[in-house]
């Protein structure tokens, strides 16, 4: 009796575990570790190990909260397009212009979600790379 017990109990932990793992693929929860510091919601954030999850999923909103791991310090960006096609994988895209990488995509299994980078960031991150001094022989 006590041994049937102890499976009952133990298989009922494996499909809570279970229900949980889903549970946070389905809100596309990203972990990512990123090499360098990078422009995410209007904030430079350094280089670092970031947790990228939406905020009230439950209620449909698409607006992320990205946090970094080892800071707890963290941004909320509003993406502009959610592709909703499965892609079976995570990954953060970046595009790099002048000297700044720009966060503008982030991938998960559920979809993937565009961020709009500002014109004037961008416009803003070129003209510091052409008044930056040459680097030196």
């Amino acid at each position: 009796m006590k041994k049937s017990y102890v499976t009952v109990l133990f298989t009922l932990i494996c499909v809570l575990a279970l229900g949980v793992g889903a549970r946070a693929q389905e809100e596309g929860l990203v972990v990512a570790k990123i090499p360098y510091d990078f422009v995410a919601g209007g904030q430079v954030l350094p280089g670092g190990t970031y947790w990228v999850s939406r905020v009230e999923a439950a209620s449909g909103s698409q607006e992320l909260e990205i946090r970094s791991y080892e800071t707890r310090a963290s941004v909320f960006v509003i993406p502009t397009l959610f592709n909703d096609a499965e892609i079976g994988h995570t990954q953060l895209n970046f595009d790099h212009v002048g000297d700044k990488y720009f966060l503008s995509a982030i991938k998960t299994p559920i979809g993937t979600y565009t961020v709009t980078i500002p014109p004037s960031a961008i416009k803003l991150a070129q003209t510091e790379q052409q008044s930056a001094p040459p680097s030196g022989n």
